[in-house]
């Protein structure tokens, strides 16, 4: 009799053993989707954000028929010393959750617009991307383009104006 209870108690113990082992690797796999989760909601945000900074600049560049001096007016306070560099571009910074630095020690993302002015048309080439600690070197030299479409781009939207002389 003492053997039966012996191999019952076994029989137990593996199974609870194998119901354990079972939980642990379900636990391995929900933990992983929490975590993915949690980088998709952070991505989703970053790109709202960045939609939302080209939608007000270029409502603001199409409304005041291919002004860019007044899109610079409007983000006067926020903007940084790229005037040095260029008059025809604003270089805004934020920290990472969207605040507006003008400080690139603690910057996360930059949205850059640059203008140009070709025949009759005025554009506006809005780069939404993680920041780059290097970006003015860039932007002097004027290959900003392949950089900030190939490292950490979010959102890029070139505006296009029709203007009358």
């Amino acid at each position: 009799m003492r053997k039966n209870y012996a191999s019952r108690s076994g029989l137990f113990l593996i199974e609870l053993i194998f119901s354990i082992f079972f939980f642990i690797i379900a636990m391995a796999i929900v933990l992983q989707l929490f975590v993915k989760s949690h980088f998709i909601c952070d991505n989703t945000i970053s790109i709202n954000n960045a939609l939302l900074y080209t939608q007000n600049i270029s409502e603001v560049f199409l409304a005041n028929n291919g002004d860019f001096d007044t899109v610079k007016a409007l983000y006067e306070d926020e903007l940084t010393n790229l005037s040095s560099i260029t008059d025809d571009a604003i270089l805004l910074l934020f920290d990472q959750n969207w605040c507006s630095t003008k400080s690139s020690d603690n910057a996360t993302y930059s949205v850059l617009a640059c203008y140009r002015n070709e025949d009759s048309f005025a554009y506006v080439d809005i780069y939404i991307n993680q920041y780059l600690p290097n970006l003015t070197s860039y932007i002097a030299n004027g290959d900003y383009k392949s950089v900030l479409t190939e490292q950490g781009a979010i959102y890029h939207q070139e505006v296009k104006k029709y203007v009358r002389h």
